[in-house]
């Protein structure tokens, strides 16, 4: 399914192949879920492509793949010899990792064109494996292309930003991403708006059957002050920690919103410490006592006053 926010970035980068300006290694940044792999997925199908030449040669087209030469025949297959992926969850990307990447590019392409390899969440390697890959940067072959996705450009080092081209994937007109999820027969729910800068999230809660869990979040956060029962919100977040952040977001939104109503500011910076005191403790304690936490947490916040 396209993706329409992503047009300008993929004009900018077709524009650049054009020009023969394409750089050898292209950084992709942006917030979790908004395309940035479905972005570096098609761009390295498209290198791949026999075709590209063609496909890339109108001044306004796009670096798309052709989808029916033999090249892209075996990408669509997933069995293409020169396309090389590295995909991590919740660990972290190895030296050995990147030395097989190193190894991948120096060997000859397989089907006589370019060859890819594409590091998604490149913020995940260890520091050793990002020494072993500004390597590969420093010293470029023809034909070869890297490209690396991140969320966290704050965590790359230096020397890896600095060699690479980086373009910023957002969401500058959240009505695409409105009209895309609408696409998706997704509810209309009063936190939906939070992410039309992150749709791709929404559709993956959806595809995970998640959505009415968001939802139970979302209810709790607006009414938590008042909530005396929470045993639904801590099953929710025992069986999936990693929603803890999302609860604290809705609670941290109805905050400002507390504040823009008259609540002092001392009360909301009280309230939004206890509430990143409560985030760092679920994400960084083992064993940690969430309904003790949820409960005091809670009564912080029942506790913020208004002048």
């Amino acid at each position: 399914m396209p993706l329409p926010w992503l047009h300008d970035t993929q004009a900018r980068l077709a524009q650049s192949y054009r020009a023969e300006r394409f750089h050898h290694a292209q950084l992709f940044c942006g917030p979790v879920g908004v395309g940035k792999f479905e972005l570096s997925d098609e761009l390295g199908n498209a290198l791949l492509c026999q075709n590209i030449a063609k496909q890339v040669a109108a001044q306004n087209s796009m670096l798309k793949p052709c989808g029916h030469c033999k090249s892209c025949l075996l990408t669509l297959a997933g069995t293409h010899p020169d396309k090389r992926l590295t995909q991590v969850d919740g660990q972290s990307i190895g030296v050995d990792d990147i030395r097989g990447i190193s190894d991948f590019m120096n060997h000859s392409a397989a089907q006589n064109g370019n060859k890819v390899a594409i590091i998604e969440n490149c913020e995940k390697m260890t520091t050793a494996a990002a020494n072993a890959l500004l390597k590969t940067l420093e010293e470029p072959t023809n034909s070869r292309f890297l490209i690396l996705t991140t969320s966290q450009p704050e965590q790359l080092p230096a020397t890896i930003l600095s060699r690479c081209a980086k373009s910023d994937v957002k969401i500058t007109n959240t009505a695409l991403a409105q009209q895309w999820l609408e696409t998706l027969d997704i509810p209309n729910y009063g936190w939906l708006a939070l992410f039309y800068n992150q749709p791709l999230q929404v559709k993956h809660w959806q595809q995970q059957d998640q959505l009415k869990n968001i939802d139970t979040l979302y209810k709790f956060a607006t009414e938590f002050k008042q909530s005396h029962n929470f045993k639904a919100l801590v099953d929710i977040i025992n069986k999936q920690p990693e929603l803890v952040r999302i609860f604290t977001l809705f609670l941290s939104v109805q905050l400002k919103q507390q504040l823009l109503q008259g609540m002092s500011f001392d009360a909301y910076q009280s309230a939004q410490n206890a509430l990143g005191e409560f985030l760092q403790n679920n994400t960084q304690v083992l064993g940690l006592n969430l309904p003790l936490a949820v409960s005091r947490l809670a009564y912080t916040l029942r506790n913020s006053k208004k002048d």
